[in-house]
């Protein structure tokens, strides 16, 4: 049975923030686990599904507020910031993005982000059935040391985004909100200073497990508010061809 806590302050305190720490920078041993997780994710037809995303905060929320995406058809915008928990019933939100916390000598499964059903997309929420690949998943950060350092992300495209389109992010540290614009994906693969924080994987020729960069951080000024980007790119970072990304 699938089970799970909304997170607390706590769990966006312990995660490193982008601005401020090296959490951007990928090692080997980090690409050695992606390389790892993606090949269990199309091993087990669930690469449609989930992608990975590093574990990094922007701003914290504060006590009894969760963080929220909205989503605006005109103009396609998404826009997520922390509100409180206690304005929705216990069905209103559907988790989006999730980590996994190590208790004692088990496992807890933590909602990081969430959307309403009218801005979720067409993508079905997490049900019992993902129990078993989430525990995989699970499984493959823990051999890998990278528990805290990567977490699950739900591919949806609540702004039906075409192949010729991707999301453009911008984080207003100043109203706590991250702010999802829809960009033309030729301009935005032309931006080199990006820094991955989400990843997909898809099947290429000849069964080929290939990974996708699907989202970006750049740093903007010294304010310490981001700008991101999403990208397919393929594992040296070039642009790649063929079926486009489903941003997250």
């Amino acid at each position: 049975m699938l089970t799970m806590r909304d997170h607390g302050v706590e769990d966006y305190a312990a995660l490193p923030h982008m601005d401020t720490t090296e959490v951007g920078e990928l090692h080997e041993d980090d690409r050695a686990c992606l390389e790892e997780l993606g090949k269990y994710l199309v091993s087990t037809d669930a690469w449609q599904r989930f992608g990975i995303w590093l574990l990094h905060k922007h701003f914290e929320p504060e006590p009894g507020e969760v963080f929220v995406e909205y989503a605006k058809r005109s103009p396609r915008v998404t826009e997520t910031a922390p509100v409180t928990r206690s304005e929705f019933d216990e069905e209103g939100l559907s988790t989006t993005a999730i980590r996994f916390d190590a208790v004692g000598s088990g496992v807890e499964i933590v909602g990081m982000e969430f959307a309403q059903p009218d801005d979720f997309g067409d993508t079905e929420p997490l049900t019992d059935e993902d129990a078993d690949v989430l525990g995989g998943i699970c499984e493959r950060l823990q051999a890998h040391g990278k528990i805290d350092r990567f977490g699950v992300r739900l591919i949806r495209n609540p702004l039906e985004l075409s192949e010729l389109e991707m999301l453009h992010e911008t984080c207003d540290s100043s109203t706590r909100t991250l702010h999802n614009s829809v960009g033309e994906r030729d301009a935005m693969l032309t931006d080199l200073s990006v820094i991955q924080t989400a990843w997909k994987w898809r099947v290429g020729s000849d069964a080929v497990v290939m990974q996708d960069c699907t989202a970006g951080c750049v740093r903007v000024g010294e304010g310490h508010d981001l700008a991101h980007t999403a990208s397919g790119t393929d594992d040296h970072d070039n642009p790649t061809e063929g079926e486009p990304n489903q941003p997250f």
